[in-house]
């Protein structure tokens, strides 16, 4: 049992510490404003509280704080004596403040948002044929989502409307407009067989999904299924500033300034060419210079591991579609095995491990690098089913 001398000096001396917070914090916020006379009081208050708490003269200390407590308000007054929120919504500001500065310049999280990388990352993707379980209802699915990044979601129409027809645009969420209402929904709820390239009339719908055209009444169920939120990643943003990346390093960029994607926009994808290097692919095989890339070994799983299917060439219709909507001439990269590409002296080839699924430099080619943004190395959330390799969270490389 803790004697109850040493309770009642333990309560003093926090009293002290306290009242020695609000002189500093006053002196502080209001050096530049104060009188040498205040100033030198408020001083002096500052230190005779060091010496009782120092000499441990707390009962004497205490009626010194009261003093000092109310010195220290009338310098820096709250708006309605409202002190104590003052002081937890400046010590909140001050947090996000280190926070986005940690985030700005250290080491900053980013959501895998596409099948790129897959299997190394994975993006955001669904399963359509779910079917819900105990593990989707209240409060089961919340355990289940902190854990796997997993919940069934069905969206459904807000007002009576019409299905309508499929555009041109095949991103990862596809928006519906039923009713003059937007319905965000991922392509994968909807296509059994996914669209070619950017034409969404050439995939077939799950039989469940209303046709184009199919009258809609409110509540009706549009698309339905399992999303899996994609893997969260944290990029290193310091290290980039004294040594360029590596190849075989996952890296995250901003896409300014490069073809055929949206402008500023931020990509992850691997480091697979490195400046100066001609680059070639020919029988799912990377090549530098006329050599085998195999060096660091997870080129060596891209081309050897089940789950990963090498380096595949671009289709060359796709480059003339590209001359069709922009009316002049692109050139083709990476089409055949006799394509290649020259690197400039600080430009990176950048791929992902998912080639079958990527829009990446084969398409745009080199990118600068002023563009990179930092080198990712950790995946902290989901923490299970990530997909199959590394079926956890933890590095990744």
């Amino acid at each position: 049992m803790i004697p109850w001398h040493n309770s009642e000096q333990k309560k003093q001396r926090k009293h002290i510490e306290h009242a020695l917070f609000q002189v500093k914090y006053a002196r502080r916020m209001k050096e530049d404003q104060l009188s040498s006379e205040l100033l030198d009081r408020l001083l002096r208050v500052q230190s005779d509280l060091k010496g009782h708490l120092k000499a441990k003269r707390f009962e004497e200390g205490v009626a010194l704080s009261d003093n000092a407590v109310a010195l220290a308000r009338d310098i820096h007054p709250a708006p309605r004596n409202a002190y104590a929120l003052r002081e937890n919504v400046e010590v909140f500001v001050v947090v996000i403040a280190v926070a986005l500065g940690f985030r700005t310049y250290f080491f900053q999280p980013y959501q895998i948002p596409t099948g790129s990388m897959q299997p190394t990352l994975y993006g955001i993707t669904s399963v359509a044929d779910y079917e819900p379980d105990w593990t989707d209802k209240v409060p089961m699915r919340w355990g289940k989502f902190l854990l796997t990044g997993s919940r069934y979601q069905e969206v459904r129409a807000k007002a009576n409307g019409v299905m309508p027809q499929r555009g041109d645009t095949a991103d990862t969420f596809l928006e519906i407009q039923v009713g003059g209402n937007r319905h965000k929904v991922h392509k994968d709820m909807l296509f059994a067989e996914p669209p070619s390239g950017s034409r969404l009339s050439d995939g077939k719908l799950h039989p469940w999904v209303p046709q184009p055209g199919t009258v809609l009444r409110k509540g009706d169920v549009i698309a339905r299924g399992l999303l899996k939120q994609g893997d969260h990643i944290i990029v290193n943003r310091l290290i980039t500033n004294f040594a360029r990346p590596a190849r075989g390093d996952i890296v995250v960029f901003t896409t300014r300034n490069l073809p055929f994607v949206r402008e500023n926009s931020a990509y992850i994808k691997r480091l697979t060419g490195m400046p100066g290097e001609n680059m070639s692919i020919c029988r799912h095989r990377l090549y530098a210079d006329g050599n085998l890339v195999d060096d660091p070994d997870v080129f060596t799983r891209q081309y050897e591991h089940e789950h990963y299917a090498g380096y595949s060439l671009v289709d060359s219709n796709w480059f003339l579609y590209q001359e069709q909507q922009i009316g002049q001439h692109v050139r083709p990269i990476f089409t055949e095995c006799d394509f290649s590409l020259q690197l400039g002296k600080n430009e990176f080839l950048m791929m992902g491990d998912n080639t079958q699924s990527s829009l990446d430099g084969r398409y745009f080619g080199g990118v600068p690098g002023e563009n990179i943004i930092g080198i990712g190395f950790l995946v902290p959330w989901p923490f299970f089913n990530r997909g199959i390799h590394n079926d956890r969270a933890g590095l990744v490389r």
